[in-house]
C-alpha cells in the first residue's frame, strides 16, 4: 500500500479521498461493509482527535502513524500545524479600523451594525422557517382539496368518517335493495339513484345511515319524477312542499327534522302557500317564475329584481317568524306553571306567557329594566311585549296593545303611538321624511348618550321603526341566537333603486340585501357553526339571506349531504332562483364561480347546476338509466337564461343525454329512444316520450338532434351494432347498409359455421336488437328495407355480395366445399362459371369487373381467392384419392377452374401480395 501512495502523489485531499477508495478494489469479499465518510466528516474527525490528544497532554502512539501516512501523500503535518495553530480567528467580526476605549461614536456605530446583521440573520432564519412551513401546510390542504375533487370526478365520494370509507363503500354494492317498490325500483335488484350512490355519499354511520340515505334517494326521485310529469301535463307542482312531504318521513332525526325546516324556508321565500297534499288550491306559483328578474342580471339591478329582493326578504322575515312563534309554544308548553298562559290563548297571551318563562324570576320580580312599564292585560313587560309581537309577525296587535296601554307609554313617549302606527300602516315599513326627522332627533336625545339603564326591548323598538343605526348591533338580550340575530338584520335591510328619490336614507344607513350576505360571507361558517357539526344550520341562514348558489355550493361540499345539495338545486333552478355560467365563465372542477356584474361591479355568484346533476347521476346511471334521464330533463330548465347560457344548457342537456345512451347496451336502445321493428313499425322509447322537457320540437329534430348524433359517435367508436341500430332508428336506411358492408367487409374471414344460416332469422314485428349476430341481422335488415320501403342500390347490392362471401367461408369452414363453391360461383366475382371462363377475353373482362367492386369486398381480394382455389384443390384432392376414380369430367373441371383463377389473379397480381400470388401457384400446381 505504501509503493501504490509513493507512485502516486495526491496534490489535495479530495484526490486521496479517491485514491483511498480503490484500496479495496482487489478484495473480493462483498459481505465487508464500507464506510463511506464525506470530506467535511473526516475533518471533522479529525478536529475531535486533535481536541483528544490536546487533552491527553502527550502524544499517543497514533500520532506517529498519522505523520508518516499523511507525509506519504505529500503533506508536512508539522508546518500544516504551526500554520493553523498561527491562525487567528478572533478579530473576524471585530471593526476594520481599530475603535478605541474613549471612540464611544465608533463603538456604539458597530454594535449597531452588529445588532442589525444579527436581527437581519435572525429575521432571515424565521422568515424561511415560515416559509417551509406554509408551504407544507399549503400544499397539504391544496392536495386534499385536490384529491376530494377527483375523487368526485370518478365517483367515489368519502364519507364522512375515514374508518367507515371502505365498509360503506363495499356494503354499498353488496346491498341488493333498499326500500318499497316504485317505478323502477324494486327489491330483487339494486336500481334507482341509491342503489350504487348511497355509499360514496353517506354519512358514515354504518347499516342505518346507508339504508336511511337510500331511501331519502328514493324519495327525492319520486318528487322528480311527479315534477316531470307535472311539466308535461302542464300543471304546476309545489316543489317546495313535495321535497318537504318527501323528508317528512324523516323528521324524528334532529338532523332531518332542520332538512325539513330548509325547505319550509325555500317555501316562505317564493310565497309558496295554500298547498293540500302537493297541490295547490288557490293560485300556483309559475315554472321559471322568477327567473326573468333573477337570473339577468340586467333586470336583477332594475325594478323587477328590487320587487324580488323584498320578497326574498319578507319571505325570509315570514319564516323565521313562524318559527319563533313555534318556539315560544314549545318553550310554554315545556314549562306551563311558570308560564300561566291559561283561558283561550292568543299571540298576545302566548307573548305574556313566553316572557314569564323568559324572564320572570323564581321570586316573581321582573328585572328592572323591564318592569317599568308592564302590560295593563298580561302583566308583562309591555315595550317586551309590543317586540315579540313584532318578532312574530303580529303587527296589527302589538299596534293594538300599544293603544290599549296609551296612557302608560304617553307618560314617556308621548310621541311613539303616533310614530309606531304611520310605520305599522305603510307597506314598506317606513316612516314619511318628516317623522322620521323628528323621530331621529328624539333617539339622538334619548337613547344615544346614555344607552345604558334603558329598556333594550324599547331601544330595539325605536331602531327598526326609525331604521336608525343600521351598522350598530342590536342589545345583545334581542340578539342571542342565530335566528334573532338574522329577524333583527332582515328587518334593518332596504332595497331601492339607486335613482329613486330616497333621501331620507343616507349613505352610511343604507344596508341591502347585498350587503347583508357579504356580512355572512365575512362572518363565514365557523362564526355559526363553531364545531362544524350543523352544516345544514349555516346553509339555512345564506338561503334565508337570498346567497342560493353559495348556499348550494357549500352544503354540496359536505358529503353527507350531497343528496340535499341536488334537490335544493332542482327546487331553486323550477322556480327561477339559481344562476348558471356561461360555459366560457364555467370552472373546470369547481361548481360555484364567481364573476363581476359588468353594470355594477359587484360579485355575482354562478352554480354550474348541469355539472351538480351529472355529478349525482353518474353511478346509478348504470342501473337506473330512466331515473338518471328525470334528473337530466332538469337542466333544460335554465333554457331561459341570457344567451349564450340558455343554448348552452340545452346543448348540455343534449350531449349528457346521447352520452347516457352511448353507455347504454344496444338492447336499452329500444326503451330509451324506441325501436322500429321489422315489419316496419316505430315506437317511441322513453326519451322520445319527453321532447318538451327537453326543449326539441318534434321527431325529426329528435333523430337528427339525439340518435343520429349518437349513431356517428357510436360509428367513430367502432360500436357497429349500436351505430347499426341507431341509424335505423333515425330511418338513415343507406348509411345502415353501408356501415354493415363495412362491417361485413371488416369480418368477413372471421371463423364462422353455416349455423348462421340455419336460424329462422328474425320473426315479422321483431326488434333487430334480437339479432344474434352479424349475418342475422344483416339479413333482417336488407329483408326488410326491400320489403317495406323498395330499398335497391350499390350498398345494397354490395350487402347481398357480402352475405354470400361471408356463407361461403362459413361454408368451407365447415368443410362443405361443394356448396362453399357453389356459392360462390353463383356470385360470378370469379372466374370459375362456364361463362366466365370460356376464354381469355372473357377473364379479362372479369378482372376489370373487380376492379369496380366496393371496396369492403375488394379488400378481401386475397382471402377470397385462396379460399376459393383451397376449396377447388380440396375437391380435386378428394377426387384424386377416390377408390374408384368416378370423377374425371368433374377433375377436369376443377382444373380449368383453377387455371382460369390463376390467370385472373396474374392480371390483378399487384393488387394482393406476392405471399397470396405464391400460395396460389402452389395449390394450382397440386391441382395439375
Amino acid at each position: 500500500m505504501n509503493d501504490y501512495l509513493m507512485d502516486v502523489q495526491p496534490r489535495s485531499l479530495s484526490e486521496l479521498a479517491q485514491q483511498s477508495n480503490k484500496l479495496t478494489n482487489h478484495l473480493g469479499r462483498s459481505d465487508v461493509p464500507q464506510i463511506q465518510l464525506p470530506i467535511d466528516q473526516v475533518a471533522d474527525q479529525t478536529r475531535k482527535l486533535a481536541a483528544g490528544h490536546l487533552r491527553a497532554g502527550s502524544a499517543q502512539p497514533s500520532d506517529a502513524r498519522a505523520h508518516y501516512f499523511l507525509a506519504n501523500g505529500g503533506i508536512d503535518a508539522a508546518e500544516l500545524a504551526e500554520t493553523i495553530n498561527a491562525a487567528n480567528i478572533a478579530n473576524t467580526f471585530e471593526p476594520l479600523q481599530p475603535v478605541y476605549d474613549t471612540d464611544v461614536e465608533s463603538y456604539l456605530k458597530h454594535e449597531h451594525e452588529q445588532v442589525i446583521l444579527g436581527a437581519i440573520e435572525e429575521g432571515r432564519r424565521e422568515t424561511l422557517n415560515d416559509f417551509h412551513r406554509n408551504l407544507d401546510r399549503t400544499m397539504h390542504r391544496d392536495w386534499e382539496r385536490q384529491k376530494r375533487k377527483i375523487l368526485e370526478e370518478l365517483g367515489q365520494h368519502q364519507p364522512s368518517s375515514a374508518a367507515d370509507r371502505a365498509g360503506d363503500f363495499d356494503l354499498a354494492r353488496s346491498r341488493s335493495g333498499f326500500g318499497a317498490s316504485t317505478s323502477a325500483y324494486t327489491l330483487s335488484q339494486s336500481t334507482g339513484p341509491g342503489a350504487t350512490f348511497g355509499a360514496s355519499l353517506g354519512a358514515g354511520g354504518g347499516g342505518a345511515s346507508m339504508s336511511q340515505m337510500h331511501g331519502k334517494m328514493v324519495r327525492y326521485e319520486m318528487v322528480v319524477s311527479r315534477l316531470n310529469s307535472s311539466r308535461l301535463e302542464g300543471y304546476n307542482l309545489a316543489v317546495a312542499h313535495a321535497f318537504m312531504d318527501a323528508v317528512r318521513g324523516l323528521a324524528e332525526d334532529p338532523k332531518q327534522k332542520q332538512l325539513h325546516d330548509c325547505w319550509q324556508a325555500i317555501a316562505h321565500i317564493v310565497r309558496e302557500q295554500d298547498v293540500r297534499d302537493g297541490e295547490f288550491t288557490t293560485k300556483a306559483i309559475q315554472e321559471r317564475q322568477y327567473a326573468s328578474a333573477y337570473v339577468d342580471p340586467a333586470n336583477w339591478n332594475g325594478v323587477e329584481g328590487v320587487s324580488l329582493r323584498r320578497n326574498i326578504v319578507d319571505g325570509a322575515k315570514a319564516y323565521l317568524e313562524e318559527q319563533f312563534l313555534a318556539h315560544m309554544e314549545q318553550t310554554i308548553a315545556a314549562r306551563p306553571v311558570q308560564a300561566q298562559r291559561g283561558g283561550v290563548p292568543t299571540n298576545r297571551s302566548t307573548v305574556g306567557a313566553y316572557l314569564r318563562v323568559q324572564h320572570l324570576t323564581s321570586a316573581g320580580q321582573w328585572r328592572n329594566d323591564l318592569a317599568k312599564e308592564l302590560d295593563q292585560q298580561t302583566g308583562t313587560p309591555l315595550w317586551a311585549t309590543i317586540y315579540h309581537l313584532l318578532r312574530v309577525g303580529k303587527t296589527s296587535e302589538a299596534l293594538d296593545c300599544a293603544a290599549d296601554n296609551e296612557n302608560r307609554i304617553r307618560a314617556t313617549d308621548p310621541s311613539f303611538l303616533a310614530y309606531f302606527k304611520a310605520w305599522a300602516d305603510s307597506p314598506e315599513r317606513r316612516l314619511p321624511r318628516l317623522l322620521r326627522d323628528r323621530f331621529v332627533a328624539e333617539y339622538n336625545s334619548r337613547f344615544r348618550s346614555i344607552p345604558e339603564g334603558h329598556d333594550p326591548y324599547k331601544l330595539s323598538l325605536y331602531k327598526l321603526i326609525g331604521r336608525i343605526d343600521v351598522a350598530k348591533k342590536f342589545p345583545t338580550l334581542l340578539a342571542s341566537s342565530t335566528e334573532n340575530w338574522l329577524w333583527l338584520q332582515l328587518s334593518m335591510v332596504r332595497e331601492a333603486l339607486d335613482d329613486e328619490s330616497d333621501a331620507q336614507d343616507s349613505v352610511r344607513d343604507r344596508y341591502t340585501l347585498a350587503d347583508l350576505g357579504a356580512k355572512l360571507e365575512k362572518y363565514g361558517e365557523a362564526h355559526f357553526d363553531p364545531k362544524g357539526n350543523r352544516p345544514l344550520h349555516y346553509f339555512q341562514i345564506l338561503l334565508l339571506c337570498g346567497q342560493f348558489e353559495k348556499a348550494v355550493a357549500f352544503l354540496f361540499s359536505r358529503s353527507v349531504h350531497q343528496v340535499d345539495a341536488v334537490h335544493f338545486a332542482v327546487g331553486l333552478a323550477y322556480y327561477g332562483l339559481l344562476r348558471v355560467p356561461s360555459a366560457a365563465a364555467s370552472s373546470q372542477v369547481d361548481c360555484l364561480s364567481i364573476e363581476q356584474d359588468a353594470a355594477t361591479g359587484q360579485p355575482i355568484a354562478y352554480l354550474d347546476f348541469a355539472k351538480l346533476v351529472q355529478r349525482y347521476v353518474r353511478l346509478f346511471a348504470q342501473s337506473s338509466r330512466r331515473d338518471a334521464l328525470q334528473y337530466l330533463y332538469l337542466i333544460c330548465l335554465n333554457a331561459d337564461a341570457p344567451e349564450p347560457v340558455g343554448s348552452e344548457q340545452v346543448q348540455r342537456c343534449h350531449d349528457l343525454i346521447r352520452g347516457l345512451v352511448l353507455d347504454a347496451h344496444p338492447t336499452e336502445f329500444q326503451e330509451l329512444l324506441g325501436d322500429l321493428r321489422t315489419n316496419g313499425v316505430k315506437t317511441p322509447g322513453f326519451i322520445e316520450r319527453n321532447l318538451p322537457l327537453i326543449r326539441i320540437k318534434d321527431e325529426r329534430e329528435f333523430l337528427s338532434t339525439i340518435v343520429k348524433v349518437a349513431a356517428t359517435q357510436c360509428e367513430l367508436a367502432h360500436r357497429t351494432e349500436s351505430a347499426i341500430l341507431l341509424y335505423n332508428l333515425a330511418g338513415e336506411r343507406d348509411t345502415v347498409v353501408a356501415v354493415l358492408n363495412k362491417e361485413l367487409g371488416a369480418r368477413l374471414t372471421e371463423p364462422s359455421s353455416s349455423s348462421e344460416w340455419q336460424s329462422g332469422g328474425l320473426t315479422s314485428g321483431a326488434s333487430f336488437s334480437a339479432a344474434g349476430n352479424l349475418v342475422t341481422l344483416a339479413s333482417a335488415i336488407l329483408e326488410t328495407y326491400e320489403k317495406q320501403f323498395g330499398y335497391t342500390g350499390r350498398n345494397r347490392d354490395t350487402c347481398r355480395c357480402l352475405l354470400e362471401l361471408k356463407k361461403g367461408f362459413g361454408l368451407y369452414s365447415d368443410e362443405h366445399f361443394v356448396q362453399a363453391l357453389q356459392t360462390i360461383e353463383a356470385l360470378r366475382l370469379l372466374p370459375i362459371d362456364a361463362e366466365s371462363r370460356k376464354d381469355i377475353v372473357a377473364i379479362t373482362r372479369k378482372a376489370e369487373e373487380f376492379k369496380e367492386v366496393d371496396e369492403n369486398v375488394a379488400r378481401n381480394l386475397d382471402a377470397i381467392a385462396i379460399m376459393t382455389m383451397q376449396t377447388l384443390y380440396e375437391l380435386h384432392k378428394a377426387l384424386k384419392e377416390s377408390v374408384h376414380r368416378s370423377g374425371t369430367a368433374a377433375m377436369e373441371q376443377y382444373r380449368a377452374q383453377a387455371r382460369a383463377l390463376m390467370m385472373w389473379a396474374g392480371m390483378l397480381r399487384f393488387r394482393m401480395s406476392s405471399e397470396t400470388y405464391s400460395q396460389l401457384t402452389r395449390l394450382d400446381v397440386f391441382i395439375h
